[in-house]
């Protein structure tokens, strides 16, 4: 283990952050989603797929996601795009085929096995039966489809529950100002006017199943998407019905826009917390910030596995956390074939260095060309251990604990426990290209750290001691771009 010691005499420009007995909001999982890769993955061999589902459920050794989104397909006709396009169970109203998507459905089933604690079912396009253009990309959910639409969400999500599966949440449109109409992946378009209409008629049937499964929405891509449409469809959800406001943040906003956003959706729902649930593929939007963490983002491709994406990761879930307040958060996709310029076959060391041709759209990365080259191994991005602190530091339930007197290049956030109410953890993240000296304490107290973990460029969730200094505090001596989980 490394040693940090505590030897307060010699701080000298030490940096304070203080836990507050002030509580915020709850947190309700931190996920990833299973949206297209298991096409890819099923063609692995069975003891690979075996390893990623380890990966990506399992706490030791892997991420530990406490949210699994899984991908319900529309059956990707229209669809350009061989590994965007799931399989759906449906065949007609009432009828299905649940031995469709075995590739999706193969995860789900790992997810529920390693008791992953909350399971997500989410949709891009409704069968094609219930899209304007009857297709699964550039059309327009059917108003007088919408019954339909929930009765299908409805049967099939009883299906698992039948089958032991159980969802938590159902997210029941994506990004629907758009159609997708490029046809690269599946989508539609739900106008502001028809998302009350869709939340509150999936809501009944899933009550009128007698099923446990709640409706999130309406997943905007950005502030700028939300805050507008908001005021056509949210006052007009029936109370109850919708247990989470989804929402992306594609437009990489600031605190304030952010920050209005949470207002927003409180506001106009009568108390509900918006819920982070998708981003990716990030870029500095000055070439000049290229490796600073807390550098101003833009969309735009970049195949960047170092701690200066991962923990660009970290401050978008500070951001989300402290500003927005979100009760949720979760990275896009799990896994992800993008590795732009790099040929892992063939070269091995070009997954630990950055292009700007591949995209920070996953946690593990595998090869393109596995069809071909048979290389079936997978690269872990720093953004797998960086997340991986926030799995294990907010358990779902976990309430959020004010921290104050932060520096700027640091980012705290602390947790209170679901179970008895108490400081369970803290994560700090030096953000800096050097290293820096956090000491932290308490209005009430910290205690004597039980564990603690460091990811850095060099260690992947290495177990570290840290102790309790006579004046109650706890003193961090972090090295360059480092990021920290204290538990109590």
């Amino acid at each position: 283990m490394l040693l940090l010691g505590v030897i307060l005499t010699s701080l000298g420009t030490a940096l304070a952050a203080v836990i507050t007995s002030t509580t915020s909001q709850a947190i309700h999982g931190i996920g990833a989603s299973g949206a297209w890769w298991p096409i890819d993955l099923y063609l692995y061999p069975e003891s690979s797929r075996a390893e990623i589902a380890r990966l990506l459920f399992d706490p030791d050794p892997g991420v530990g996601l406490t949210d699994y989104r899984y991908n319900l397909g529309g059956g990707g006709v229209g669809v350009t795009t061989f590994a965007r396009a799931p399989e759906t169970p449906y065949i007609s109203d009432g009828v299905y085929n649940f031995s469709a998507d075995p590739q999706g459905t193969y995860f789900l089933r790992a997810a529920a096995q390693y008791k992953v604690p909350l399971l997500t079912l989410f949709v891009n396009s409704a069968p094609t039966t219930m899209t304007s253009n009857s297709q699964n990309c550039g059309g327009t959910l059917l108003t007088d489809r919408i019954p339909a639409y929930a009765q299908y969400l409805a049967d099939v999500i009883g299906y698992w529950h039948s089958q032991g599966i159980i969802f938590n949440f159902v997210s029941v449109m994506n990004e629907p100002d758009d159609t997708f109409g490029s046809c690269g992946q599946e989508g539609m378009q739900v106008t502001p006017s028809q998302r009350a209409q869709v939340v509150n008629t999936v809501a009944a049937a899933l009550a009128n199943a007698n099923l446990p499964t709640k409706v999130i929405a309406d997943e905007s891509a950005s502030v700028s998407n939300f805050v507008p449409e908001a005021p056509v469809w949210l006052p007009n959800v029936t109370q109850g019905a919708l247990a989470g406001i989804a929402h992306h943040d594609y437009g990489f906003d600031s605190d304030v826009s952010l920050a209005t956003l949470g207002a927003t959706a409180r506001t106009l729902s009568g108390g509900i917390y918006s819920w982070f649930t998708e981003i990716c593929c990030w870029v500095e939007a000055n070439a000049a910030s290229a490796n600073d963490p807390l550098a101003t983002l833009t969309y735009g491709a970049s195949y960047d596995p170092t701690m200066v994406s991962a923990l660009r990761m970290g401050n978008l879930i500070w951001q989300s956390l402290t500003q927005a307040q979100d009760a949720h958060w979760d990275f896009w996709t799990a896994l992800s074939s993008q590795y732009g310029s790099c040929t892992p076959s063939t070269n091995a060391s070009c997954v630990n260095e950055r292009n700007y041709d591949g995209w920070d759209d996953g946690l593990i990365y595998y090869d393109p060309d596995y069809a071909s080259t048979h290389y079936y191994n997978v690269s872990l991005s720093k953004r797998f251990s960086v997340l991986k602190h926030f799995t294990q530091a907010i358990p779902v339930g976990a309430v959020r604990v004010n921290v104050s007197s932060v520096e700027t290049s640091w980012r705290v956030l602390a947790f209170n426990s679901p179970d008895t109410g108490r400081l369970c953890s803290v994560v700090a993240m030096n953000a800096q290209n050097s290293a820096s000296t956090l000491v932290l304490s308490g209005n009430e107290g910290l205690g004597a750290p039980s564990g603690a973990y460091l990811t850095d460029p060099g260690a992947d969730y290495a177990p570290v001691e840290l102790s309790l200094a006579a004046n109650g505090s706890i003193v961090i001596h972090a090295p360059a771009l480092s990021i920290y989980t204290v538990f109590f």
